[in-house]
């Protein structure tokens, strides 16, 4: 593999070990429904049948691969020239897309379902156990590529701050049941709001939390970002509460009252602000993460 210095590989923790993973939390397990326990219990099962096929697959194609739990994600140091490998879904992808935002990532759905139902459907994932091995042939053949794809970045108060949403930025109160009152001026135009918080969207995750409230998805391709206000108090005329934002521009929120955050792809280690500051969102410039993708571009 002379395209990459070394493969890193990240497996999620399954939900069931979770739950098993203290004496407290274990007590508790049975309180599940049967339905919910044959679930976790699923899942597990298929997460541990696609990391032995991954590994016998690696070996056999001679792919150097590093295994490593996402409890370890703190202890590993890729570099630009490493390719990291989220095995789970989604969320692990976010994690790693957190933690290694210089090194080239692939996202491996190990509990793929195309349905409604459990497991998931892993939108960030480009392999599942239906092209795994596809996949990895490809891999060691150098039949790939690498795509970038846009993040978010934020300023406050003209100081840029060092952290990129994949997905989404949620800007708010901490506490979901608690109103927030903001300001957000976009193309010049400039309203208030009562609401519960905004969300602001990558074109990938204008398919996730952007979708879910309401909003319609579009093309990761596209150089813009979208936003959508959250429940805003509609017993007055809005001259907005979403939009399509041109990478040329940005919108910038200013809090009526303390202590709301950001959030960035849902992390809780959330950013702070205060009475009057003012939150400007765009998407990064040279900035967009590193993936690796197959097949025809598009």
């Amino acid at each position: 593999m002379a395209e990459f210095g070394r493969i890193f590989c990240v497996l999620k923790r399954t939900e069931l070990e979770y739950h098993q993973s203290t004496e407290e939390r274990a007590s508790r397990l049975a309180r599940l429904s049967p339905a919910k326990l044959e679930a976790l219990n699923e899942s597990a099962n298929n997460q541990r049948s696609f990391v032995e096929t991954l590994k016998s697959l690696t070996r056999s194609l001679g792919l150097p691969v590093e295994y490593f739990s996402e409890s370890q994600l703190d202890q590993l140091k890729p570099s630009s020239l490493d390719l990291v490998l989220s095995v789970g879904g989604d969320g692990t992808f976010l994690s790693c897309a957190r933690h290694f935002d210089q090194a080239t990532l692939l996202g491996l759905n190990s509990d793929y379902q195309p349905k409604a139902g459990p497991g998931s459907f892993g939108a960030l994932t480009q392999v599942n156990r239906t092209n795994l091995e596809e996949r990895l042939q490809d891999l060691a053949q150098g039949r790939f590529r690498i795509d970038r794809w846009n993040r978010l970045q934020t300023e406050i108060n003209g100081q840029l701050i060092p952290r990129y949403a994949l997905n989404e930025i949620y800007y708010g109160q901490p506490l979901s049941y608690r109103t927030c009152d903001l300001n957000i001026t976009q193309n010049e135009i400039n309203e208030d709001f009562n609401c519960s918080g905004v969300l602001v969207c990558t074109g990938m995750g204008s398919h996730a939390w952007h979708y879910n409230a309401g909003g319609s998805p579009f093309s990761n391709e596209l150089e813009a970002f979208g936003f959508r206000v959250l429940f805003p108090n509609l017993k007055r005329p809005l001259k907005f509460s979403s939009g399509i934002v041109s990478s040329r521009h940005s919108i910038t929120l200013s809090p009526e009252r303390d202590d709301y955050v950001l959030s960035f792809d849902g992390s809780l280690e959330v950013i702070q602000t205060n009475l009057g500051d003012q939150i400007r969102i765009f998407l990064a410039q040279n900035q967009g993460l590193k993936v690796l993708g197959f097949g025809v571009e598009g």
